[in-house]
């Protein structure tokens, strides 16, 4: 089986000092990368990281990990062998302008041998890097249970707006535009809605397909399909399910996202759900007070 050398990078609004900390400081590391750590910073020194947010690492009996490269301030490379297969993270730091770019290389000289197996990597530094972001950020850090069976993505909002208001969200086209999408199409008699999304992904340019209205319930339940984010028609929908339920003088907005198919299917979408979530009550209170 051939390599697979998986890079991934990420622009954080930090310095490059806070940034190389948080990669080597343990108490920085277990809010954004893993529940235990033993980490010895030098060259050749301890990296083991293990518990219920490690991937395949539950244990400190599975965490053997070793530094193999080590610049302060800028450059660590340690072990990190998934699906069997022995490899190496490293991890650069960059200054960009006031922020600064980090660069990780995850390379395995044979691929784990597992369908999407480059996916699956990219998935795992996109979880982790978001943690990262939103720890250098001061936000909220939501990782993985690793232990669990199924993985869901689960997160909530008070919005200052009656649910009527809020709900108007997901029917709109002109307020899905506001919040979420780029050229929204929405059809009820028909069961469908289009953001009208369309980007890059492995190099290939993605047009999601209009996603089904499974249920809907007015007020108070919104519920979709959700296709693969890169496009692979092999992969099997997902599903993202809203609540909206009142709460004082406003509405609560709970979102569930689950039909993952492997635990780092989940990726990076907790983040990027709490991104959306912040948008939707911003939209929603607007026109409460329009």
């Amino acid at each position: 089986m051939t390599e697979l050398i998986h890079t991934h990078s990420m622009t954080l609004d930090s310095t490059p000092g806070r940034v190389f900390d948080a990669l080597t400081d343990p108490e920085d590391l277990k809010v954004w990368f893993a529940e235990h750590v033993d980490v010895e910073p030098r060259l050749h020194g301890r990296f083991r990281f293990w518990g219920r947010h490690t991937y395949e690492t539950p244990g400190p009996a599975e965490a053997n990990a070793v530094i193999r490269e080590f610049e302060p301030g800028r450059t660590i490379a340690f072990d990190w062998p998934l699906a069997g297969r022995e490899a190496i993270a490293r991890l650069d730091v960059e200054p960009e302008g006031e922020k600064t770019k980090l660069i990780v290389t995850h390379t395995f000289r044979r691929a784990p041998a597992m369908d999407r197996a480059r996916e699956m990597v990219d998935d795992l530094w996109r979880m982790h890097f978001g943690a990262l972001m939103c720890h250098l950020m001061g936000a909220p850090v939501s990782l993985p249970d690793f232990t669990e069976t199924a993985q869901v993505v689960e997160s909530s909002i008070y919005i200052d707006a009656p649910r009527s208001i809020v709900f108007r969200a997901f029917t709109d086209p002109a307020l899905l535009n506001q919040w979420i999408a780029k050229d929204a199409k929405v059809d009820l008699d028909a069961g469908t809605l289009d953001f009208g999304w369309s980007y890059e992904a492995n190099g290939q340019t993605v047009v999601p397909p209009p996603m089904r209205i499974l249920e809907i319930e007015q007020d108070r339940k919104f519920v979709t399909n959700w296709p693969d984010w890169r496009g692979d028609p092999d992969v099997p929908d997902q599903r993202v399910t809203w609540h909206l339920e009142d709460e004082g003088k406003g509405t609560r907005l709970t979102l569930r996202h689950d039909g993952f198919i492997r635990p780092t299917d989940i990726s990076d979408y907790p983040f990027g759900w709490s991104y959306f979530l912040s948008q939707i009550k911003s939209v929603s209170e607007k026109s409460a007070s329009a």
